[in-house]
């Protein structure tokens, strides 16, 4: 039979456990998103960079292996990072995991290619500074003021998460210049932090706080989510400087370790690992039986706005939309065969009421007296579970259903939610109280 949950639009491995997007690049004009990856099993013993590419961002090929734990100072796991060009070379950062007589040590690491096939790693190792453990890891990589930037995710000494701040004047040598950010937000670790400005008023700062148990040489977060941080980056202090609090980036169940970069056009974008889930989510996953788990979110575009940050599904996808229905009733029940398709329903009217179910009622969607409320199925306990958010007023809602993923864009991105579900029963869709001069558009792909 089949595999009728694997995502169209998606990336995931054809074998083997995918979890954070690294080093994502446009490169001599390419996209590259590699992403750590268990190439054997599907659980998280093991890690290796793996590589899609993509010339349009939706048709993504998979290029298997890129770089490898086959050194002394990585051989427990090529763990998260980030990309650069410079003089026509890509250079990848990363860190290198390591444990001996069960003591972790971490350092990050470098490795360029000219050719975007061939990685060639370096000798250069830039170690944990004093006052942080060795849960020291994911480099970010940027240019300012004719400078090269690098921050890493850290926990301190004292079991607070905070992010180190790196710089150097050729990419290569790197010298520590203090602790970037911290916060008891930040829990006792902080992931995969990114920076980057949309404004000339604010620059971001992503974070993924995560609690972590007191045994330091576990592995296994008690809980974690990415979110942002807006503010300023202080060059001559070299810190980032905290203006408000901290936000989620997505309000659904999987989204974490997201990433951006910028493009030839100018667009900053925006991917992040499609899960959160459990330890006995992951093993009892429908994917599992196929063997292979995990799967990116789509590519979004974020743009700073009402200031706040906002995240647009990429034009491109348009190219993927084939029939196209437009529905005006108040209420309707659109019968539906295919399992990939986007629809968008535009509110004219205020709404206080509206309410629709997906897949044949897998997943609903409610919306009522300012609550925002999207469910599914769990696959494990088979009960209902659901994601509440307020929102002020609801105008437009921009689904994109796959295979085995749903991401809702709402208010042209003001909010989003990202989940897996797994539909084994239909895919036809119900909705009722769309209220004046509302209109769905229903997109097969």
């Amino acid at each position: 039979m089949a595999n009728q949950h694997k995502n169209s639009f998606h990336i995931e491995p054809a074998k083997g456990l995918l979890n954070d997007p690294n080093g994502l690049i446009q490169f001599k004009g390419t996209y590259y998103f590699f992403h750590q990856w268990n190439r054997f099993e599907t659980n998280h013993e093991y890690k290796e960079w793996g590589l899609f590419t993509s010339k349009d961002l939706v048709q993504w090929e998979s290029q298997g292996s890129a770089i490898l734990p086959d050194t002394e100072s990585d051989k427990n796991g090529i763990y998260s990072g980030s990309a650069i060009e410079k003089d026509g070379k890509m250079y990848l950062f990363y860190t290198g995991n390591s444990k001996n007589q069960g003591k972790r040590a971490s350092c990050q690491k470098i490795a360029y290619s000219e050719d975007g096939k061939t990685f060639i790693k370096m000798e250069k190792v830039i170690k944990t500074p004093a006052g942080y453990t060795e849960h020291h890891r994911d480099p970010k990589v940027w240019q300012k003021n004719g400078k090269w930037w690098m921050i890493v995710g850290a926990q301190s000494a004292a079991n607070v998460g905070a992010v180190t701040l790196f710089e150097s004047s050729d990419l290569i040598n790197w010298h520590y210049q203090g602790e970037f950010y911290s916060n008891e937000l930040l829990d006792q670790m902080c992931e995969c932090p990114d920076v980057f400005s949309l404004s000339e008023e604010a620059d971001i700062l992503l974070v993924c706080p995560q609690k972590r148990t007191p045994i330091e040489e576990s592995d296994l977060s008690l809980s974690s989510y990415a979110g942002y941080l807006v503010g300023k980056v202080d060059y001559q202090q070299k810190k980032f400087i905290e203006k408000e609090a901290l936000r989620k980036i997505d309000y659904g169940f999987d989204f974490y370790a997201p990433q951006t970069f910028e493009d030839d056009k100018k667009r900053r974008i925006i991917t992040a690992w499609m899960s959160r889930m459990g330890d006995k989510e992951e093993v009892y996953c429908p994917t599992v039986a196929d063997g292979y788990l995990h799967c990116l979110t789509m590519p979004r575009e974020l743009k700073w706005k009402n200031d706040r940050l906002y995240q647009l599904p990429l034009e491109e996808y348009q190219a993927l939309r084939k029939d196209q229905c437009n529905y005006r009733e108040d209420s309707l029940l659109i019968k539906n065969q295919n399992d990939t398709y986007e629809m968008i329903i535009e509110f004219q009217a205020a709404i206080t009421d509206f309410s629709m179910t997906l897949n044949s009622e897998r997943n609903s969607i409610s919306y009522r007296e300012g609550r925002l409320e999207i469910s599914r199925i769990n696959w494990v306990s088979g009960e209902r579970e659901a994601k509440v958010l307020p929102v002020d007023s609801l105008s437009k809602l921009h689904i994109f259903n796959d295979n085995s993923a749903m991401e809702v864009f709402i208010n042209d991105g003001e909010y989003v939610f990202s989940m897996r579900t797994f539909s084994t029963s239909g895919r036809d869709v119900y909705y009722q109280n769309l209220g004046h001069n509302g209109s769905v558009m229903f997109y097969n792909y």
